[in-house]
């Protein structure tokens, strides 16, 4: 026992030695080395304004579950078919979200976004799409962004399109406490706030780090080892093998805590129906924007996965709907994102056929569905 004790300690000291080695000689290097290093492998980043944001003019490789896609961003800081500098054109429609938005685990061109792209440029060559959007996106975030994007920045923006996923009324209500005066989101520390900076010194600070960063996205690891060998792989099985419906029910994203104010009324007026409201309200200051900019705003809300696969309480959904009604004024209109209802009768195949397996996100074949349903309900021209 002593014996595997000293190991232990041998170990544990040869980590520590390492690290603390590389921590002085990473200091040492001159800083236009250290930034190309840094910079070449951090493609998200944080936002003075808005909590997180992509690097412009960057290009790398992301990973959504077992999906590896090279993401391109302008020099806008968006997510775009390649890296480029954005001309403005008579016609500028910027569409914002969180991950359904961005197009996790898909290159621009085969996100909702990239497909409507493709089609209205395809007839009119003076109209310039661009994608806002990125993950863990909320209504607080599109209000500052939003902001930043037409007051600070001053870009030529005609046209908004803003998409709000169930997720967000969570986001809202525990990860964003709000947007100040000056428009700066404002946000919860985690509990474990100490252990999360000596983390992030540690990844900006050693030369380990980076190394293994570009080999491998390091926050698909953990993800990749769950996915390959416990709960995704369970249940590819239980899709690829057609097994119980019930099974797929069981699912652990159904048991989502972002979702449950949909199927449990005492989790809703807890802090579900005060969530969504305190997200219909960044979205009023961003229509009060707006408004004075004389600016096309479309506002959707897409059925997500969840609801599909698990009857919602109608009265939740009833009430979230008729909440964006009310937003509806001139220049600005609501539409409900829910064409698979009608394209799939069984939930289980709408489910395998238009969202990545156990996720509630959109697929290439549910982003080119939902592009489709935008295009006809929202008129470009």
């Amino acid at each position: 026992m002593n014996r595997l004790g000293n190991i232990t300690k041998k170990i544990c000291f040869i980590i520590l030695a390492y690290l603390t080695l590389d921590i002085i000689f990473f200091s040492l290097l001159p800083h236009d080395i250290k930034t190309k290093i840094y910079n070449n492998r951090a493609h998200r980043i944080k936002s003075f304004y808005y909590h997180h944001d992509f690097r412009p003019n960057a290009s790398f490789v992301d990973q959504w579950g077992f999906n590896k896609v090279i993401i391109n961003t302008n020099n806008l800081g968006f997510k775009d078919s390649k890296t480029r500098d954005v001309i403005f054109k008579k016609r500028n429609i910027l569409f914002i979200g969180d991950s359904f938005t961005e197009g996790v685990g898909l290159k621009f061109e085969d996100s909702y976004v990239g497909i409507i792209s493709k089609k209205l440029k395809k007839n009119n060559q003076d109209i310039e799409v661009l994608n806002a959007a990125v993950q863990s996106y909320s209504p607080a975030i599109y209000l500052s962004k939003i902001y930043n994007i037409l007051e600070r920045k001053k870009f030529p923006i005609t046209d908004i399109v803003i998409m709000v996923s169930g997720g967000d009324f969570h986001d809202d209500y525990f990860r964003y406490t709000g947007v100040d005066k000056n428009f700066i989101v404002t946000h919860k520390d985690p509990t474990n706030k100490y252990l999360i900076k000596l983390i992030n010194f540690y990844k900006s600070h050693t030369l380990l780090y980076q190394f293994i960063s570009r080999v491998t996205p390091i926050r698909g690891i953990p993800y990749l080892i769950k996915t390959t060998f416990f709960e995704d792989k369970k249940n590819l099985e239980i899709i690829e093998k057609n097994k119980s419906n019930e099974e797929i029910l069981n699912m652990k994203f159904l048991k989502n805590k972002d979702f449950q104010y949909f199927y449990d009324d005492k989790i809703f007026n807890e802090w579900g129906k005060n969530a969504i409201l305190k997200s219909l309200n960044f979205l009023e200051r961003i229509i009060e924007i707006t408004s004075k900019k004389n600016i096309k705003l479309t506002i959707l809300y897409a059925k997500e996965p969840n609801l599909i696969l698990k009857k919602p309480n109608q009265d939740v959904l009833n009430f979230i709907l008729d909440e964006f009604k009310k937003l509806e004024q001139n220049n600005v209109k609501f539409y409900y994102i829910n064409k698979y209802d009608s394209l799939y009768k069984d939930k289980f195949e709408k489910y395998k056929n238009l969202f990545y397996i156990n996720d509630n996100h959109w697929n290439k074949r549910g982003n080119m569905l939902v592009s489709d349903e935008i295009l006809e309900k929202i008129d470009f021209n």
